[in-house]
């Protein structure tokens, strides 16, 4: 029998060596690509979430930051309406601006910090992420710094780098080889206070006098609103409202009681016609009331006394020729010729709560109603024409993204 020929003990040394560093750099190899591709699959990750995050975040701020001017006009108004064109042609707005710092700062998703810069100037530059101006709803056109102020415009930003989070300089160095480093998002958002309307009520346009233009608020002796009996006699129509559906008419399908118990969105009607009816029912004014005094609803609007009595609500209504009005239950279209701030102090009405809400869970009234005092009530009021230039100073009383 043949004997194989057997390498020497130096040989197979020598092989199991090459062996063994061939297994070596094959694991190293793949561990690396395993990393770049973990890498990859994070930072990409990372950048998306980010991104969306930013975008989110930017939005938020935008409409906290214009809700905070809102609510500086509205306690201006409240306390010394004659310094509120100090107030729209303040550039800086300090409030807002640290309102929407303080909403982003330390907020974080998936480890991506986010932040703003300010420094209370009014154009977008690597210091400064916030600008305040005026929102032109004819042109849908925003002008940082331009007044009256009724806009918040945000840009934001990472303030934590790929290295922070996932593989650290590795994620950075696969991002830069496959684009991914100009993933660097600072998405901009802006928000306005749009002057329109979302009441269910407009008045008659003989409400409002000439001192009573916006800015001025006229504080008035509380006046009983009613719309029954409906007269178009002319002194008598300064106490009157109708109730409105605004630009879409009522149906089956679109009935008054949901138009109010839902809330509609803002809408801009002035110089447009709406649907008005002088109703003799008080189920819609029932439905109203039980709006007022959910302290859920349009809360921010809402002026209470040291006591956390409900002083008033402010809304914004549309004003309405109603000289050639047809009383009835039929709604009519009335073309609206001025937008009217009031400040409902209460309203009466008897009967069931309205929107099947409860009646003893609302805010409770400052002022009490009395048997035989049904109405709704008003002791604040002003006025701007459709086509008037007070109109460019009435903020509006929600804020809205616009941008």
């Amino acid at each position: 029998m043949s004997h194989l020929k057997q390498n020497p003990p130096h040989l197979e040394m020598i092989v199991s060596e090459e062996d063994s560093a061939f297994d070596t750099s094959y694991v190293t190899i793949m561990l690396v690509v395993f990393l770049v591709v973990t890498g990859l699959a994070i930072d990409i990750g990372y950048m998306y979430v980010s991104e969306e995050d930013l975008q989110h975040s930017a939005e938020m701020a935008a409409l906290t930051g214009a809700q905070t001017i809102k609510q500086r006009y509205l306690y201006q108004a409240q306390t010394d309406p004659a310094r509120l064109p100090a107030i729209s042609s303040d550039p800086v707005q300090a409030p807002a601006r640290n309102a929407a710092v303080d909403l982003v700062t330390g907020k974080h998703d998936a480890a991506a910090l986010v932040g703003l810069l300010n420094n209370n100037g009014n154009a977008l530059t690597g210091d400064n992420d916030i600008t305040v101006g005026f929102w032109n709803m004819s042109s849908r056109r925003y002008t940082p710094g331009g007044t009256p102020v009724n806009a918040m415009q945000v840009r934001t930003r990472r303030t934590a780098e790929s290295s922070s989070v996932g593989l650290g300089t590795l994620g950075s160095f696969i991002a830069k080889i496959s684009g991914t480093e100009d993933f660097g998002s600072t998405p901009v958002a802006t928000a306005a206070l749009i002057p329109g309307t979302r009441a269910n009520i407009a008045i008659c346009a003989e409400a409002c006098q000439s001192s009573c233009t916006f800015p001025q608020i006229c504080s008035i002796p509380e006046r009983r609103m009613s719309h029954l009996p409906w007269d178009t006699k002319g002194g008598l129509l300064a106490s009157r409202y109708l109730y409105t559906s605004l630009l879409h008419p009522v149906t089956i399908t679109n009935a008054m009681s949901d138009l109010v118990c839902q809330e509609m969105p803002v809408q801009e009607v002035c110089g447009q016609p709406i649907f008005t009816a002088a109703s003799g029912s008080d189920a819609i004014l029932r439905d109203i009331k039980a709006m007022m005094y959910d302290p859920q609803v349009d809360r921010s609007n809402k002026e209470y006394d040291k006591n956390g009595k409900l002083v008033g609500w402010w809304v914004i209504v549309p004003a309405t020729d109603c000289s050639m009005f047809q009383p009835g239950e039929t709604y009519q279209q009335h073309t609206v010729t001025r937008y009217s701030l009031l400040r409902i102090s209460r309203i009466c009405s008897d009967g069931p709560a309205g929107c099947g809400k409860s009646a003893d869970k609302g805010d409770i009234p400052a002022v009490s109603c009395t048997p035989g005092g049904d109405g709704l009530y008003i002791d604040r009021i002003s006025c701007v024409g459709c086509d008037g230039p007070a109109k460019k100073l009435l903020p509006g009383l929600r804020p809205v993204l616009v941008d």
